[in-house]
């Protein structure tokens, strides 16, 4: 046999793992795994005979666990030795060998296992190997500094001495209360079984104790006459978070109040408490016993309680109840007994909230806060942390009734972790006290202006711990209504926003109220009724909504949007008629309660009288036009949202008229919504006039209903007359004339090449015989070229523009046809027609040729058909000087240039004028310049005196006719 090696695997949470390797197999044994046995030492003294089994056949490693348990004060005796279950898990010679160790062993005291191995010479040789088994010190934290009642508190161990079982997750439990009270380890994780009457500050192996909780050093436990569980009931187990992690975590609920082992059956409140949670360590890091632990602080906070209002509105009575004096009517009209003329719902819905998160202590679910049904002012007796409602006039109080009834009751969480409490409360007419009401006037309690509610919390600990009682308070109040308009003047069919401002009437904070609008009453000189369903005809007002309803909630603004109507129960309202408005508040500012007087508030609004006025788009029309009217009238906007017409009803009639007939309740559209503005067309369509070639006018009309179908009939010498009744009685006009007119004609260029295009306007509103089509007529256009010319068609350029235009394609060589005309350069062109449609001083059937003319050829700017250049002095020679003697004679020449395409005569004049502008030489020379040529003309001067002197040229037409061809020329001659 070969000599082996033991190898030794160390520690592993609870397991020593042990080989042994290079060992010779016997023949006989080879092939077939085989086991051996080594001696195990703990602290110098044989702990068993683990043994070890071959990894496979002919391998010569052999592999063993040792699993090893740490005592604790759980697994102990109270003499510190193994408990029974703890001594059964220790086998000796199985497949893995377990021991127990009750310390540190680390070192020369850790773990060891001897082999005794023959070598190759036959000499027995012992190997060995050696393993730490440490312990551990334990830690334990909690997750908050601070909490509050309620709050969850989450415990967090680490200590792996405590894990125990490597294959499971480690779990410790609680010693539940059961009906020993006595035992001192109760509501604690400890040992089973240990002594209930051992003193708690004993030695942990003795006492057992492991975990613990304490509220400032006191240990809690459950209370003896239930209902406050303690630390061990609540945690019931710590749970080891990993089979082999030695982390142990628990959680439990802050409860309100906890016991001690001195006063088990005396509840004391956990607010300002220490809570502390205490780890008893077995063995530390050093094999010592030792005991850890966390603090965190049970806070409290101080409660507040508040009303949603600081003033509330004065109630009064239900509209049922008609024989009570807090009832009133909508309005002061309709005093009757009639049940559903008078305002119901008069109850205010007070809102209070309590805060105080100390009450929020169910770790799920709505908390509740009792609302104490006891008057303060007739009871002591207050339980912790209470609310209370009182109404209180002077020194006498009265509790209202809706609290009463609800005495005892719970004030429920909004959420489950606000803290915050909420109750509505209706306080009703009669809710106040008895003393000072009014006599004769309520039979019992009342509540008047000037009455405060109070509303009262009293905190079982606040801040500081102590018992605090906070209040809050509101009066109630009567304030003056105000009734207003968006405007004060409103068109007939228009919309008015009705706004009345009255807090009496905003009886909940919480939501939005709404009332008839028979609160409203309307006075005209149509009608004058209440506005709701008590006035018989809410219909004709078509309020949205129906109601006068809050703008929102707590605002005591109410609305609704009403129309102007047109009539109230057949009666027409006027333009400029006065509407008088009225609300009657039956609670105004000095009032004591709600009925005992009333004033009225009065709004006046007007409807609209703004006129109207008309528009035509022409001041003259021709006899065959578009006419457009425009008709400006804001009373007849009804409705902002939509297109309204006007003229078609016997209420506002609209006529339109010519000499030759009329069309009666012509309609007119508004342009758009909201603008006020209406338009409408008529064609005029003419008389029966044979005066115009190959044209047959037949009139058309009078007819059409609007706002573009009218057809009107007119003469040459008409009018057209427009009149619109916008009121009763009231009428605006306007006219324009109709007359014909004189043709204008007109080529759009002076002249065209013989090639080319040329364009003719004709300008004739008279031809404009079809306002809704485009017209055309023939023209004649001749040239010099060819006098008898052609027939030319000119086209309107677009619907009723009364303009017209041809194209002329001008030709050098083809013969004049259609549109195509044969010209020569220089030819004069003539477009004419004759113009039959002509107004005053002429008579029907008159005729005046309308003609334009242009030119065929090249047409040169006036001043550049024959420029002057070159302005120069030269001797008789022709050599140019740049200075002159006196008495030389010299010539002044300059070139001339034609660039006409025709010869031009002209006259070539010189003058010279010395240093004082005097001229002292004026001389000229005419002449001819041949098409496309140029000449050099001059005239002679001698000069008389030495000087400088200024030479100036002008090339025109002839010395009879200025007309200059040229812009002049200077030249400056010094004379020497």
């Amino acid at each position: 046999m070969q000599a082996g090696d033991l190898d030794n695997n160390g520690f592993a949470g609870g397991a020593i793992r042990i080989g042994f390797r290079n060992m010779e197999i016997p023949p006989e044994n080879q092939g077939v795994p085989i086991t051996i046995k080594i001696l195990l030492k703990l602290y110098e003294n044989d702990a068993g005979v683990p043994t070890l089994k071959e990894t496979g056949p002919n391998t010569g490693v052999f592999d063993g666990t040792i699993e090893y348990i740490q005592l604790n004060q759980l697994n102990t005796n109270a003499d510190g030795t193994a408990n029974t279950r703890t001594a059964d898990m220790a086998t000796d010679l199985t497949e893995d060998t377990v021991i127990i160790l009750d310390g540190d062993y680390t070192d020369e005291d850790g773990i060891r296992v001897d082999y005794v191995d023959r070598d190759e010479q036959g000499q027995l040789n012992v190997v060995s190997a050696r393993a730490d088994a440490p312990t551990h010190s334990g830690s334990i934290s909690l997750d908050q500094d601070n909490y509050k009642q309620a709050d969850t508190v989450k415990v967090e161990l680490e200590d792996a001495d405590l894990n125990v079982n490597n294959e499971l997750r480690d779990v410790y439990t609680a010693i539940p209360v059961g009906t020993n009270h006595a035992n001192v380890n109760r509501d604690t994780i400890a040992r089973t079984g240990s002594d209930p009457t051992m003193d708690p500050s004993a030695d942990n192996a003795e006492s057992g104790l492991l975990l613990e909780a304490t509220f400032d050093d006191n240990r809690w436990i459950s209370c003896t006459g239930g209902g406050n569980p303690g630390f061990g009931t609540l945690i019931g187990s710590i749970r080891e978070t990993a089979p082999t992690s030695g982390i142990f975590v628990a959680d439990f609920q802050v409860p309100p109040r906890y016991c001690t082992p001195d006063a088990p059956n005396a509840p004391e409140t956990t607010l300002g408490k220490d809570l502390e949670v205490s780890y008893h360590d077995y063995f530390d890091g050093a094999g010592e016993r030792n005991e850890v632990g966390d603090v965190a602080g049970i806070t409290s906070f101080t409660g507040s309680v508040s009303l949603d209002r600081s003033v509330y509105p004065v109630p009064f009575a239900d509209g049922n109840d008609v024989t009570s004096n807090a009832v009133f009517a909508y309005h002061e009209s309709l005093d009757s007994a009639a049940t559903e003329t008078h305002v119901s719902g008069g109850d205010v819905v007070i809102h209070i909230q309590v805060n105080d998160k100390d009450l929020d202590q169910s770790g799920s679910g709505t908390d509740t806060l009792t609302l104490a049904a006891d008057d303060p002012a007739t009871t002591n007796v207050v339980e912790p942390s209470t609310l209370t409602v009182e109404i209180t006039r002077g020194s006498d109080t009265a509790t209202p009734a809706s609290a009463s009834s609800l005495g005892g009751t719970a004030v429920r969480e909004t959420s489950p972790t606000s803290g915050i409490f909420e109750l509505d409360l209706d306080i009703v007419w009669d809710d106040g006290p008895s003393e000072g009401c009014p006599p004769g006037e309520f039979t019992g309690g009342c509540l008047l202006q000037g009455d405060i509610i109070t509303v009262t919390y009293r905190d079982e600990s606040d801040a500081t711990g102590n018992v605090n009682t906070v209040t809050d308070s509101a009066t109630f109040d009567l304030r003056n209504g105000v009734l207003q308009s968006d405007k004060s003047v409103y068109i007939i069919g228009s919309d008015m926003i009705l706004t009345l401002i009255d807090p009496d009437l905003d009886l909940d904070n919480d939501g939005k109220q709404s009332y008839s609008l028979d609160l409203i009453e309307w006075d005209s000189d149509a009608a004058t009724l209440t506005m709701g369903d008590g006035g018989q005809h809410p219909a004709v007002f078509d309020p949205e909504p129906a109601k006068l309803q809050e703008t929102g909630d707590s605002t005591g603004i109410f609305q609704s949007i009403v129309e102007i109507p047109e009539s109230i129960d057949g009666e027409e309202l006027d333009r400029g008629e006065e509407i008088t408005l009225e609300y009657t508040d039956w609670g105004p500012s000095g009032a004591d309660y709600v009925g005992e007087e009333h004033q009225d508030i009065r709004l006046q609004v007007f409807t609209s009288n703004f006129g109207a006025t008309i528009e035509l788009d022409q001041k003259v029309y021709t006899w065959t036009d578009k006419v457009f009217i425009t008709i400006v009238a804001p009373d007849h906007n009804f409705d902002s949202s939509l297109i309204d017409e006007i003229g078609r009803d016997a209420t506002d009639p609209l006529q339109v008229s010519t000499r030759e007939g009329k069309i009666d309740n012509y309609r007119l559209a508004e342009t758009g919504p909201d603008t006020g503005i209406f338009t409408g067309e008529v064609i005029l369509t003419g008389f029966g006039y044979e005066g115009i070639e190959d044209v047959d006018i037949t009139p058309r009309g009078p007819s059409g209903d609007g706002p573009t179908d009218g057809l009107l009939p007119a003469t040459d010498d008409d009018g057209i007359t427009v009149s619109y009744e916008y009121s009763e009685d009231e009428t605006v006009v306007g006219s324009s004339l109709i007359r014909w007119n004189i043709g204008e004609a007109e080529w759009l260029a002076a002249s065209y090449p013989a090639s080319g295009t040329g364009v003719i306007r004709v300008i004739d509103p008279d031809m404009n015989l079809n306002p809704e089509a485009v017209d055309n007529f023939a023209i004649t256009v001749i040239s010099d070229s060819v006098a008898s010319g052609i027939s030319l068609t000119v086209t309107e350029t677009s619907k009723a523009a009364g303009i017209f235009e041809g194209t002329v394609f001008f030709t050098t060589t083809d013969a004049p046809t259609g549109s195509r005309l044969r010209v020569a350069e220089g030819d004069t062109i003539t477009a004419e027609y004759d113009d039959t449609t002509l107004p005053d001083p002429h008579s029907r059937g008159d005729e005046l040729t309308i003609s334009a003319t242009a030119l065929i050829g090249t047409i040169v700017p006036p001043l550049e058909r024959v420029p002057v250049s070159n302005l120069r002095v030269v001797d008789n020679f022709g050599s140019t000087l740049d200075t002159v003697q006196v008495d030389q004679q010299v010539q002044v020449t300059a070139d001339l240039t034609n660039g006409q395409t025709r010869d031009q005569a002209f006259a070539y004049l010189v003058q010279i004028q010395d240093e004082d502008n005097v001229t002292v030489h004026l001389a000229w020379i005419s002449g001819s310049v041949a098409e496309g040529q140029s000449f050099s003309p001059s005239v002679s001067w001698t000069p008389a005196a030495s000087g400088t002197y200024t030479a100036t040229t002008f090339a025109w037409e002839s010395v009879s006719n200025p007309e200059a061809l040229s812009p002049p020329v200077s030249l400056e001659i010094t004379v020497s």
